[in-house]
């Protein structure tokens, strides 16, 4: 078992990290994947609290970190910008506004950073074009996937479920299945493939698979109702499992893997007969939440070390790229 590694600011290294498991299957030949490579790099960040969400925005990382109050259970959220080298670039004014979201997420669409409210109210902000602060705007909703076909949105009312939308560009038809909640969707050849995870109660996560979203129940694309759908027609549960943490899926070679962790250590996984199969496990303990995905396919998330360390995380196909925060 390798250490981990701890590389200076302006150090970088290739390390083949990890051992493959063989997974519980009897087509194991056919599901290893090809080598993973990961690229650990530090950053000395002088700053405190605990890092929240991360975007790549302009090639820049944008960072929100958040601290504990001494006499309130909110928390003050302060933004930096760094290049992809770690450098710091600027500050980011946080409204009042921003401050007293509990649940957000960082939004990039159509070159502009969006800070939008999770899950109720949903309030909109939007990054000053010249001015590192966020400006009040009208709410709107934001697609979590576009293609040729469909612009796909999701909700997430916590416990009371949620839902996943599908806009037909061409017909203007909208769709709409159960989806607790949405986190990031992936497509392989005509298939929809959309990775849930709720956090409240005993957690849980699924996978479903949507092949023809016109076999879905029609939508009237109502973001306003605080209940999620109550629709499955069309939809295939690929897994639906209690107390357990999916942080992204990805495809590589044309395959739906997954990223997981548990007590034991970080995963890769493919869904095989409604199970997870490990196919690669990590040579150090991490956990990730996944923050973005960019039209390249890459992704962005946030990850998390035992040590009480916080990174940022690229996944590109094969490649995975940690930037831990010293």
């Amino acid at each position: 078992m390798k250490r981990f590694l701890v590389i200076t600011f302006y150090s970088i290294a290739f390390i083949t990290c990890g051992t493959k498991t063989e997974p519980k299957s009897d087509n194991a030949s056919l599901i290893k994947p090809k080598e993973i490579r990961v690229l650990v790099d530090t950053l000395n960040i002088p700053i405190t609290g605990s890092l929240s969400k991360v975007v790549l925005f302009r090639d820049n990382f944008y960072v929100m970190f958040e601290t504990s109050r001494e006499n309130t259970s909110e928390s003050f959220k302060k933004m930096i910008v760094l290049n992809q080298k770690g450098q710091f670039i600027e500050d980011v004014f946080v409204p009042k506004e921003i401050q007293e979201m509990p649940h957000y997420d960082l939004i990039v669409d159509n070159d502009s950073l969006y800070v939008k409210e999770s899950q109720f109210e949903k309030l909109n902000f939007v990054l000053g074009e010249y001015v590192a602060d966020f400006k009040l705007m009208q709410s709107k909703e934001f697609a979590i996937f576009k293609d040729d076909n469909y612009n796909i949105y999701s909700s997430c009312n916590g416990e009371f479920g949620g839902t996943i939308y599908f806009q037909n560009i061409k017909t203007k038809k909208n769709y709409e299945a159960a989806s607790t909640c949405p986190t990031v969707v992936n497509k392989i050849g005509n298939d929809y493939y959309i990775t849930n995870y709720m956090g409240h109660m005993n957690h849980f996560a699924s996978v479903l698979k949507i092949s023809d979203p016109v076999k879905l129940e029609q939508s009237d694309l109502d973001f306003k109702t605080q209940q999620g759908s109550q629709f499955n027609k069309g939809v295939e549960i690929l897994i639906d499992t209690i107390g357990f943490y999916i942080s992204t899926s990805f495809v590589t070679d044309n395959r739906l893997l997954n990223l997981y962790s548990d007590k034991q250590g970080a995963y890769i996984g493919e869904i095989i007969n409604k199970k997870i199969n490990p196919v690669y496990k990590f040579d150090f303990a991490f956990s990730a939440f996944f923050s973005q995905q960019l039209s390249d396919g890459r992704q962005i998330a946030t990850c998390y070390f035992p040590d009480k360390k916080n990174g940022i995380l690229m996944i590109s196909g094969n490649d995975f790229h940690f930037y831990k925060l010293q």
